[in-house]
C-alpha cells in the first residue's frame, strides 16, 4: 500500500509539473502594444531647447505638450517658448514607429516633423519668415 501512495504522489508531481508551466513574454506583449499603438510613446510633455538649425548656442528654453487622438495620431496641443515669442497649438501627427524609433508626421501643410527615440523628442519647422527650427526635449515623468 506504502507503494501504491509513493507511485501516486510521484505520477501526481510529475503531471503537475508537466501541466504547470510559465513564459515571460511581458516584454513582447509589450513590444506589441507599442508597435499597434505607437501613439501612447508620443503622448505628455516635453522640456527642452529651441534654437535655429546651424545654431550651437544651448538654445531658449520651452516645451511641447502632445495628446492622443487614436493609436496612430496625436495632437501637439502646446508648443512655446517664450524667447521666440512662439506660441504654435493644434497639430495633428501620424506617429509611425520602426525599430523604437517613433517618427512624426504633420497632418497639416506646415513643414514640421518629428523624430522620437528613448525619451527624446526632436522636432524640425519652418518659421514664417523661413528660418528652420529645431527642438530637443526630454518626456517629463
Amino acid at each position: 500500500m506504502e507503494k501504491i501512495k509513493y507511485m501516486f504522489m510521484a505520477v501526481l508531481v510529475a503531471l503537475v509539473s508537466m501541466t504547470v508551466t510559465s513564459c515571460s513574454d511581458d516584454d513582447d506583449d509589450e513590444n506589441v502594444s507599442n508597435q499597434k499603438n505607437p501613439a501612447s510613446m508620443i503622448v505628455g510633455t516635453y522640456t527642452g531647447t529651441l534654437r535655429e538649425v546651424g545654431d550651437n548656442t544651448d538654445g531658449a528654453p520651452c516645451y511641447v505638450a502632445f495628446e492622443r487622438l487614436s493609436n496612430t495620431t496625436v495632437m501637439l496641443t502646446r508648443f512655446f517658448c517664450e524667447k521666440y515669442g512662439f506660441d504654435q497649438e493644434k497639430i495633428n501627427f501620424k506617429v509611425s514607429e520602426s525599430n523604437g524609433v517613433y517618427k512624426l508626421n504633420s497632418e497639416s501643410g506646415l513643414l514640421v516633423d518629428g523624430m522620437y527615440i528613448n525619451g527624446v523628442l526632436t522636432m524640425t519647422f519652418q518659421t514664417d519668415n523661413g528660418y528652420n527650427m529645431i527642438f530637443n526635449g526630454k518626456k517629463e515623468k
